[in-house]
């Protein structure tokens, strides 16, 4: 039983009698009294923290009611001598003089004068503080800013009042009557301020319209007018600021004057409607309800002490009640005086609209402030009763429109400044400097930077490449510059084509008249813009050629004319290869292509024909021991034939092999055809007359001496003239392959050659030998020529 029983504390109270049982229960019995003297102390130590800190607020209590205590013995003390009785008795005497004197005689008009002073000076104060305050309040009243401007205006009225009273009383002397002067100055500032500040409140397109009635209201309790004054003042002064939003200085890119003019135009016909006949009768009869010193809002103003100044005011003070017509507007009225405005008022913002885009140059601005204008007036422009919003939306279109034609046409025109640039570059031409072309093979363009995408070296490649010297690079750049602002015109009439106006899910409109106005807004004015894009475009071009046409006809009996005419293609080209996709524009240049080519064709040629009349009157075949075949026909031409080609293969490389497209190539080898034609018939024609003045005299000689046969010189002299003519129709006939054009008809060259066919006896296989020799050597050899080829 001992083994088992578990020991407790209560029980077991001393050493001895716990250590009679065994060690595992002595040990059970030691950590739970250990455990219970942790406990005990935790909340020993709770108990005391507890105790501790009630202590320190008792003492602080006890030390704030000593503190209280001194203070109310001192306030005790304080009333204490102000009961005694020498102090009550004095107070006593005082206040039966006080009633002995009342509010008549002398010192009771005294009295009066300084209470009607002193509210005079607080009502410059709190209507000042009034004016400051604006719209700040502390409860969150959205229409306590109006509230304040009719509560000042209240004041300068009781202002007025008073100094009119003051200002009858004559018996007061120039010193009394000198503050009350001053606060007169002081209120007349005071009221501009307030007509400043209700200006201001009937300019804003954005706030609340109740400021808007409480403005107005504050402005007839200033000017005494009625309801049809205020109509009139609210329709000037919008009218004024629609005016003054075009002024230069008012003019911000982000928000130009004709927006806040459009605004203010839409506001103010929604606003009238609004107010009139009864928001604004009503709130101007609200002001005469009760007299003027009962209004609750006049008496809560601390620092008038109205409480204890208003005993010393008159009757005409006390119970003046002010008198303001709120019914002398009729509804026919209003709406006279607004169509009226609104006619002006429309006149004064399309001038200023046509006036504002006039200083505009960038078409895209004029797009953007476009899009803003026609969104604000399809918003809110229909809401107006009574009035057509078609009709101002064609004023604003006609005069948007206007202004894009002109920018349209400005834009397309500055062309000229590229035949301005061709113009100044024929004017001071040098020689070798500006014709200057750098080689694709320098070593300036080898040590060209490669970094980033070698973009300059590529640049520079490709100028080379298409001959672009820097008088052609002038050129091009200006034009490339040109068609930047021509495809940003043709992007945004693209961007106004996608636009549509029927975004406004708030106004639910007819859908025939939403679908009319996106066909005026997104089908017509694009479309008139297109064309006189397109008409300016294609007069500009015209120009442009006629103009390059008369410096073409300038310079033709010019020495560099070659050079210009090189010149010229290279910068029609590179015009060319970047044209507009009208289809009226491919044309441009083309009539001037065929004499430039030309005058290309007889600068490359004139040095190697010059030389080439040589080769047609000589007198023996160079290389005759050359020819092959029975007979012995030629195989490859006369050196001259061959330097012709060679010549013209480099001169043509010399100028440049961008310029010879296959129509200047043609355009060349007809050009060569006629000439060679020409200069070999001329000196075959030579070349028979003195052989046939030739053959007479030794045909004279024979018959003298009687002996007919021909001598072995005239028969080596006829063999000579016989291979010429061979190798003439060889070089001939190669001359023919080389220079060969399509689609050509027999020309005198192709004559030419039938005609010395027949001159040289060949039978017919000779002659077929000839022909498929020379075409058999241009097909071996026309690589070497190059561009001719």
């Amino acid at each position: 039983m001992a083994a088992n029983k578990t020991l407790d504390p209560s029980t077991c109270t001393s050493a001895p009698e716990a250590f009679k049982y065994p060690l595992p229960q002595v040990r059970q019995f030691h950590r739970s009294l250990t455990v219970e003297l942790d406990e005990k102390n935790a909340r020993l130590r709770t108990l005391v923290g507890g105790s501790y800190r009630q202590l320190l607020g008792t003492a602080e209590t006890i030390l704030q009611m000593r503190e209280d205590i001194g203070h109310v013995e001192e306030k005790l003390g304080r009333v204490g001598k102000g009961c005694g009785r020498g102090v009550v008795g004095g107070k006593a005497s005082g206040l039966a003089r006080l009633a002995v004197g009342g509010r008549a005689g002398k010192r009771g008009e005294d009295m009066a004068w300084a209470a009607r002073v002193k509210v005079l000076e607080m009502c410059a104060v709190v209507a000042g503080k009034l004016l400051r305050k604006g719209g700040s309040s502390d409860s969150g009243d959205k229409s306590a800013k109006g509230k304040n401007l009719v509560l000042a205006a209240k004041v300068l009225v009781l202002s007025r009042l008073l100094a009119k009273n003051m200002g009858d009383a004559p018996e007061k002397s120039p010193e009394d009557q000198a503050p009350v002067e001053e606060l007169k100055k002081k209120f007349m500032t005071l009221r501009r301020k307030l007509s400043t500040a209700i200006r201001k409140t009937v300019e804003k397109v954005n706030g609340d319209r109740e400021d808007l009635i409480q403005a107005l209201s504050a402005h007839s309790l200033v000017t005494n007018s009625g309801a049809k004054d205020i109509i009139k003042h609210f329709l000037r002064i919008r009218g004024e600021a629609m005016t003054l939003a075009f002024d230069e200085e008012e003019q911000k890119l982000d928000n130009p004057g004709v927006l806040r003019a459009l605004e203010l135009y839409t506001r103010t016909l929604l606003d009238v409607q609004a107010l009139v006949p009864r928001r604004l009768s009503e709130a101007l009869a609200s002001l005469k309800t009760k007299p003027l010193l009962k209004d609750e809002s006049v008496r809560k103003l601390e620092g008038l002490r109205l409480d204890v100044c208003e005993k010393w005011f008159g009757d005409d003070i006390l119970f003046f009640t002010p008198y303001i017509r709120h019914d002398d507007l009729e509804g026919s009225q209003t709406v006279e005086m607004l169509k009226g405005w609104a006619k002006r008022a429309s006149e004064v913002m399309l001038d200023g609209l046509a006036k504002s885009l006039s200083q505009m140059t960038e078409f895209k601005t004029v797009v953007t402030i476009r899009t803003r204008i026609l969104e604000i007036w399809i918003k809110e422009g229909g809401k107006a009763k009574g009035f057509d919003p078609s009709i101002l939306l064609d004023g604003l279109r006609k005069a948007i429109n206007d202004c894009m034609v002109s920018l349209v046409e400005s834009r397309v025109s500055k062309l000229h400044l590229v035949a301005t640039e061709i113009e100044g570059t024929l004017g001071v031409w040098r020689e070798g400097i500006t014709d200057h072309q750098e080689s694709l093979w320098e070593s300036s363009l080898l040590e060209m930077e490669i970094s980033n995408g070698a973009s300059l070296f590529k640049q520079n490649v490709l100028a080379r490449t298409h001959g672009r010297s820097d008088a052609v690079s002038r050129v091009f750049r200006g034009y490339q510059t040109w068609r930047h602002l021509v495809d940003e015109i043709s992007v945004v009439i693209s961007q106004l084509r996608t636009q549509r106006w029927d975004d406004d899910l708030e106004d639910i409109e007819d859908d025939l008249s939403v679908e009319s106005r996106n066909t005026l807004l997104s089908t017509e004015d694009p479309k008139m813009l297109q064309e006189h894009l397109d008409s300016s475009l294609e007069e500009a071009y015209q120009l442009l050629n006629e103009k390059i046409s008369a410096l073409l006809t300038t310079y033709e009996e010019s020495g560099q004319i070659g050079q210009i005419s090189v010149y010229l293609l290279r910068v029609i080209r590179d015009i060319r290869t970047e044209l507009p996709s009208n289809i009226s524009l491919q044309s441009f240049g083309i009539p001037l292509v065929k004499p430039l080519h030309e005058r290309l064709a007889s600068e490359v040629s004139a040095k190697a024909l010059q030389a080439f009349t040589r080769t047609c009157t000589r007198k023996k075949v160079s290389g005759r021991a050359l020819w092959e075949g029975t007979p012995e026909l030629p195989v490859q031409p006369s050196p001259g034939t061959f330097k012709l080609l060679h010549s013209l293969a480099l001169a043509m490389a010399r100028v440049g092999g961008d310029l010879w497209s296959p129509t200047a190539v043609a355009v060349l080898k007809r050009s060569l055809r006629e000439a060679v034609a020409v200069k070999w018939a001329e000196a075959l024609k030579a070349k028979a007359e003195i052989n046939g003045a030739k053959n007479d005299e030794e045909l004279s000689e024979s018959q003298e001496t009687g002996d007919g046969r021909k001598s072995a010189e005239v028969e080596n002299a006829e063999e000579k003239n016989k291979d010429v003519l061979i190798q003439a129709l060889f070089d001939i006939l190669l001359l023919q392959s080389a220079f060969n054009i399509p689609d050509t008809q027999a020309d005198e060259f192709v004559k030419l050659g039938e005609s010395l066919e027949g001159k040289t006896g060949l039978d017919a296989a000779a002659r077929k030998r000839v022909s498929g020799a020379a075409k058999e050597y241009w097909k071996r050899t026309a690589l070497l020529f190059g561009l001719l080829a």
